[in-house]
Parts: structure tokens; C-alpha cells; sequence
């Protein structure tokens, strides 16, 4: 489900330190420790990307990251009721307002979709992720720069899993064709040579 996010999108990369605020080497490492299921990492990485963004209170790729591990928060509680539904509505808007404050981002665009494509059916985020995924694939295709090679081996991954959820396998065959060409990161390519595989001829 959220196996991926690790491998691409690291904090360490795009918070950086201040005496003031939590290690961020600390936060990305909480950040994958969450993304593998460790409760107390996900509500320890919470409290430190909300200290940063009381410091930084336009770092909208902060704030998708943070909207993410409320996900992995309303993930990690046992009971479905308030508390879980709680956390997942206020990821899911931190998420939203990330987005839309921060359109030209494609790292922001790129996380709220990969989460969203992450979700259950039921949640009725689907459709968000893969429009968003679509989108962001026409813009890397005119704008390279906007993503690292890996991240866009992560967006070809993604997209075609969105595209084969739909039903429509020519288009995630194309895309994950494109993704593996690209070589950037070996978990990645395997996962995508592993998908291609299984989709067939």
C-alpha cells in the first residue's frame, strides 16, 4: 500500500534544519519507520512536521507530508470510530490544501496522489489519484525538471497501477513501460518489470 514512499520522497531532502526545529534526518527516518507500520514513529514524525510548520507555515510540501502521516495515523487505530475518522478527514484536508495552495509543486502533487492512489476503494479517493497522476504524467513529459528521475519512475509506477485498477491495461502497460525505461531506482524497476509480468501479454 504505502511501500513506496520511502524509497523517493525523503524529508531529509526538502526540510531544511534549523536549531529550532526537529532534526529533519530524524523526521524522514520516523517517516519510513511509519510508512512500515511502527505507530509510535508515525505519532512522533506528526509532532515534528507540525513544529515545522509553526516555523514555516507556507512550506506546503511540509504540510502534504504531514496530511500523509495523519493517513498512516487513522491507518494505526484499531477501532474504526471518530478518533479514526478524525485523522483521516484532517490528512486528507492538509493533504487538499497542500494541493491547491501549491499547484506547479509536482512533489506535492506527487505525494497527495500516491497516497490517495494508496486507499481503499471504499474512501472514494481513486478517481482524485489517478486524474492527479494523469495530469502529473503530461506535465513531466514537457517539463522533466519538475521531478528527479527516480520520483518519476515512482509517478510511472503509480500511474499505471491507477490505470490497471480501472480496468484500463494498455494505458497502465504504456506507463509502466516508460517507468522501467527510465532505470532510476533498482526497488522500483523490479516492482514495475514485476507488474509488466504479471499483466501479460
Amino acid at each position: 500500500m504505502f511501500r513506496f514512499f520511502c524509497a523517493i520522497l525523503w524529508l531529509a531532502c526538502i526540510l531544511p534544519a534549523t536549531a529550532e526545529l526537529p532534526n529533519e534526518k530524524a523526521i524522514a527516518d520516523l517517516y519510513a519507520r511509519g510508512l512500515g507500520g511502527d505507530s509510535q514513529a508515525v505519532v512522533r514524525c506528526i509532532d515534528g512536521l507540525e513544529k515545522v510548520l509553526v516555523a514555516r507555515p507556507h512550506d506546503e510540501l511540509a504540510r502534504v507530508y504531514l496530511g500523509s502521516a495523519y493517513t498512516l495515523r487513522s491507518r494505526d487505530l484499531s477501532v474504526f470510530g471518530l478518533a479514526k475518522l478524525t485523522a483521516l478527514r484532517h490528512g486528507n484536508a492538509l493533504m487538499d490544501e497542500a494541493a491547491a495552495a501549491a499547484p506547479n509543486d509536482a512533489k506535492v502533487q506527487l505525494l497527495r496522489a500516491v497516497t490517495y492512489e494508496a486507499f481503499p476503494s471504499v474512501l472514494g479517493r481513486r478517481q482524485i489519484a489517478r486524474e492527479a497522476l494523469d495530469h502529473l504524467v503530461s506535465v513531466i513529459e514537457k517539463e522533466p525538471q519538475k521531478l528527479s528521475p527516480n520520483d518519476q519512475e515512482l509517478l510511472y509506477l503509480n500511474a499505471g497501477e491507477a490505470a490497471q485498477k480501472a480496468g484500463d491495461h494498455g494505458r497502465a502497460r504504456e506507463l509502466w513501460e516508460r517507468g522501467v525505461a527510465l532505470a532510476a531506482d533498482p526497488g522500483l524497476t523490479a516492482e514495475i518489470r514485476e507488474a509488466l509480468r504479471a499483466l501479460g501479454n
